[in-house]
């Protein structure tokens, strides 16, 4: 199969994000009297998006929905000011991105992280032209493992699902992807581990970016 496309979930597969997210999720919850939480328990909450990584972290102390909407407009807030504190590509990411761009295939990023916050860290640290689509959690849009952002990114593009590869490093992505009849590859140097993802289906693993190449050939 010669693929036409890529789409890329964006953290843990392209970039780490991880210090930084716990770093603006303990802001919120120290301001507001909660406990914070480790860096061991942020990689747990990554992935639903902003909310969702709100509401798992206050581990069920707050039950008013309004309030959770407040501490997530206040994440929101705070994090687009400055969302680049340690966020990094990881190692091979900027070279992989160049090869695929030298052999013509589109690419794009489908993240379930708020939209302002994925466009504004992608343009900073790849710059505008390097991703053809970067979607982030949009308002009228179904988050992953809902497929239809994904759908939405593929039918922009001019391709079907199966032109196109989805590499993501969760379960959410590898639902997401089977979901819409994506061909699924699995980045195991992000936030989950690779049991989780094969529980959600998952059968194409790789271990460092270059190794995308051999799926591109």
């Amino acid at each position: 199969m010669i693929y036409k496309a890529i789409i890329f979930d964006l953290d843990g597969t392209l970039i780490d994000t991880i210090s930084d997210i716990r770093f603006y999720i303990n802001s919120v919850l120290k301001r507001h009297s909660f406990p914070e939480v480790s860096l061991n328990d942020t990689y747990s909450l990554v992935g639903g998006g902003l909310r969702d990584a709100m509401k798992t972290a206050l581990a069920g102390a707050e039950k008013n929905e309004k309030n959770i909407d407040l501490y997530e407009k206040e994440l929101i807030e705070e994090y687009f000011k400055h969302p680049i504190i340690d966020t990094h590509p990881y190692k091979e990411i900027d070279v992989i991105l160049e090869k695929i761009k030298e052999k013509k295939i589109k690419t794009a990023i489908f993240s379930n992280k708020a939209h302002s916050i994925t466009e504004k860290i992608v343009n900073t640290l790849f710059g505008r032209e390097m991703f053809d689509i970067v979607r982030g959690c949009m308002e009228g849009v179904p988050k992953k493992p809902n497929p239809a952002g994904a759908l939405m990114i593929a039918e922009k593009l001019g391709f079907s699902p199966k032109e196109i590869i989805y590499i993501g490093d969760s379960d959410t992505d590898c639902i997401t992807a089977n979901r819409g009849g994506f061909k699924f590859i699995a980045a195991l140097w992000g936030y989950r581990t690779k049991k989780e993802i094969a529980n959600a289906g998952a059968d194409l693993f790789i271990s460092k970016p270059m190794e995308l190449l051999d799926f591109l050939e």
